[in-house]
């Protein structure tokens, strides 16, 4: 019998495709060839036979491993898929030391050649971009690290085995099965064995990689019964698929040995499985019989998982357990002897989705303890972003329910129809970590004055995506823990804007601060203008979304939606773990155009703190001014001796809140005069600047009221102020607006309102 795998193989004479021609034409260049020698390998493959020059060190190969320095393989190209389908690398050799490496295919026998893993993602993928002589190079640089012992990227750690062809997945936490087999808590103490809690996602053998497990626990003896219970009597829902529980053994040697070798090749069948066990101690015969004896086997298929105890930490893992993964068809029926022939399939392990996994995928730490008001179109799906991320302190307030029209545009889906969207939001979230707990994951199924004072206190930021003016008052209003920092986020304009606004410190700006001077903002802002005058015209859209039943909302695709919420889920996070507007407010603009190629850019407002003052005469109005306002108006007042001086405020009211903000000071409108005793303010092209502010913001910025200063330090009203607010209340109740006048002294400032 030949050393070689080739000297079996017969000489391939059918025509080839002109892509393996030139594959062929890179081999023969690569290793400086007069002939390429095709082989037929099999039915669909050609082998063709080359040699490696290897470079050995001087001392000999690390670990005395069987490298040589010539070392023949064989070149493996599908007829059909090339180049398509990476050709393999295979040893040629019989005798190669297939379990002393790493970065090798686990083979289908133990006759099979040693096949070299090159790449470890889709090596299809990789081959996508490379020659054959890029993956011949690869190949090269492979022996070399054999010979060297540098085939694992880190020596202090282990390269689990490479499965090739599995027949589908075990899903489990690694941590989980190392706990248990690394604190020996065994479920019988004449084996090294454990029950673990499992159930089947998929078990269509008929497709590769169907056959899924899924292990949630470990199941201490004392609980047993209880597990057992659970298996026969719950048949419950995940995702809308029925769901198979069953319990999953894991086994390991009682010896604890450790072993550096690889396995070459699987056992396929139950005979070859006990041996595979017997030689490692395990007496999988017995293990089998406890657990068919407790009537533990509900299912054909048996799960089954070795721990490994290898000589270093496995890599990307805490432990130096390897698992390996079987599943067993025997027989079911409780005293049946398992045939030898019964068959026995390879398992892929997978780690179940978790919060450090969500981290490692993402690259970044969710950690802010975040709650948020309205789980509606755009924040379920921030809070779907968030919860991808990791982050696993996430509250949701709202007492709407899903309804079917809410799945156009909710990142919730039809099994969740006819919940409380804060608790479906919840359950979404909750079902994606199994394996972590999701208590700090709570849903508040109400309007959010409703929700307890000490909730708040829990959470770090709240952020606001109801795009209710109720709620904005609300917020308005509130007193909230110091630490909570406040934003709150919407789309508008149809969905070429999205607004997202953070307080600054103490809550200065104020939520109803930044979106009242992103309104006044439109006079400098073309988008905020846009979207201002748009939206004074706007007529809502009435949906029927049954018989006798509609809703009136703003038609909008759910893509624009997604775009504005993995915008503001993004910011929300930078400024949750590293903020960098320190004690500003933030008015954040995310815009698309839409016509043709859509168009994005953002722009940031950074507000600083508003000056507040109550009215003066005790009637709880608030007078919230923009930074600087008051230096302004005490310095008018200065600059002008003993002579007064006034003008016009520019902003808006909220009679809800009882607040007025003023956003600008217009200075003696053409036609005021001054004197000691008084000012009369002019009118003249005031009316028209006026106009064009309210054109520019929809409407909502304009007069808001008067101002002039009182150099003589009166502190309050003079008769003639008194007699013409008596005037102006009678004339601004028609818009309807307060009637609000500041006066200014030498060092105050003093402002009334009334109704």
């Amino acid at each position: 019998m030949g050393m070689l795998h080739s000297d079996s193989l017969q000489r391939y004479s059918d025509e080839l495709s002109e892509a393996i021609k030139i594959g062929l034409g890179e081999i023969r260049d690569f290793f400086d060839l007069e002939n390429v020698v095709v082989l037929a390998y099999d039915e669909y493959h050609i082998a063709i036979p080359v040699t490696y020059k290897v470079s050995l060190p001087p001392l000999g190969t690390v670990g005395g491993i069987d490298i040589r320095s010539e070392e023949p393989v064989l070149i493996k190209i599908s007829l059909r898929r090339y180049p398509d389908q990476i050709p393999l690398i295979l040893s040629d050799r019989k005798d190669f030391p297939k379990k002393h490496l790493a970065h090798l295919y686990v083979s289908r026998t133990s006759e099979e050649a040693g096949k070299f893993c090159i790449v470890r993602n889709n090596p299809n993928e990789w081959f996508a971009g490379a020659r054959m002589w890029d993956l011949l190079a690869v190949g090269e640089q492979w022996l070399f690290k054999a010979a060297t012992g540098r085939l694992s990227g880190d020596g202090e750690e282990f390269d689990p085995i490479r499965l090739e062809g599995y027949h589908g997945y075990h899903v489990y936490k690694y941590d989980l099965l190392h706990e248990v087999v690394s604190n020996d808590q065994r479920f019988h103490p004449g084996h090294g064995m454990a029950l673990l809690f499992s159930n089947i996602l998929s078990d269509d053998e008929e497709k590769y990689g169907s056959l899924t497990y899924k292990t949630l626990s470990s199941v201490p003896f004392i609980q047993l019964a209880n597990f057992m219970k659970v298996i026969d009597e719950l048949h419950k829902s995940i995702n809308g698929r029925e769901v198979s529980l069953l319990l999953s053994i894991l086994v390991w040697r009682q010896d604890d040995e450790v072993e550096e070798e690889y396995c070459t090749s699987l056992p396929k069948n139950y005979g070859e499985l006990k041996i595979y066990f017997n030689v490692r101690g395990i007496d999988i015969d017995g293990v089998l019989a406890i657990y068919k004896n407790y009537g533990l086997q509900k299912r054909r298929g048996i799960p089954i998982i070795h721990a490994v105890k290898r000589p270093k930490k496995m890599v990307g893992y805490g432990g130096q357990y390897e698992f390996i993964n079987f599943s067993v068809l025997a027989p079911e029926g409780k005293g049946q002897a398992m045939p030898e022939d019964a068959a026995v399939l390879n398992l892929s392990h997978i780690e179940p989705f978790s919060s450090n996994l969500a981290a490692k995928l993402s690259g970044e730490t969710r950690s802010a303890k975040t709650l948020y008001v309205g789980a509606g179109s755009l924040g379920s799906k921030i809070i779907i972003h968030d919860a991808r991320g990791g982050k696993m302190h996430i509250g949701v307030v709202d007492e709407d329910k899903f309804l079917q029209h809410n799945l156009a545009r909710q990142a919730l889906y039809h099994d969740k129809v006819g919940l409380n969207k804060a608790d479906a939001t919840i359950k979404q979230i909750s079902d994606m970590f199994e394996t972590d707990s999701t208590k700090g994951f709570r849903a508040y199924a109400m309007s959010v004055e409703d929700v307890s004072d000490n909730v708040f206190e829990d959470y770090e930021w709240l952020v606001d995506s109801s795009a209710s003016l109720l709620v904005q008052n609300w917020l308005s209003r509130k007193v909230l823990p110091a630490t909570l920092k406040v934003s709150r986020c919407e789309v508008a304009d149809d969905g070429r804007l999205g607004l997202l606004y953070i307080e600054g410190e103490e809550r200065n700006p104020r939520i109803d601060d930044l979106i009242n001077m992103a309104y006044y903002s439109a006079i400098a802002n073309d988008a905020l203008k846009s979207w201002r005058r748009r939206d004074s015209q706007r007529v809502y859209s009435t949906i029927d979304i049954g018989l006798g039943c509609s809703s009136t909302t703003t038609v909008m695709p759910d893509d624009i939606i997604s775009l504005h919420s993995s915008v503001f889920s993004r910011l929300l996070h930078q400024e949750q773990s590293n903020p960098s507007i320190g004690n500003k407010g933030l008015i954040y603009l995310s815009q698309v155009e839409m016509g043709g190629i859509p168009k994005l850019q953002s722009k940031s407002i950074l507000v600083p703190p508003f000056e507040s003052y109550f009215c003066a005469e005790g009637s709880g109005w608030e007078i919230r001014m923009a930074a600087g306002s008051s230096e302004r108006l005490l310095n008018l007042c200065n600059q002008n001796g003993k002579i007064e001086t006034g003008g016009v405020l520019v902003g808006m009211a909220n009679y809800k809140t009882k607040t007025i903000h003023v956003f600008d000071i217009i200075e003696e409108p053409q036609g005021s005069t001054g004197t000691r005793t008084g000012f009369i303010r002019g009118v003249k092209g005031l009316p028209e600047y006026i106009n064009e502010i309210k054109e520019s913001t929809g409407g909502v910025v304009g007069y808001i009221g008067e101002w002039h200063t009182h150099p003589m330090d009166l502190e309050g009203l003079s008769c003639r102020d008194k007699a013409t607010i008596r005037e102006l209340v009678i004339l601004n109740r028609k818009e309807p607006i307060p009637t609000c006048a500041i006066i200014v002294t030498n060092d105050k400032i003093l402002p009334f309102v009334f109704l």
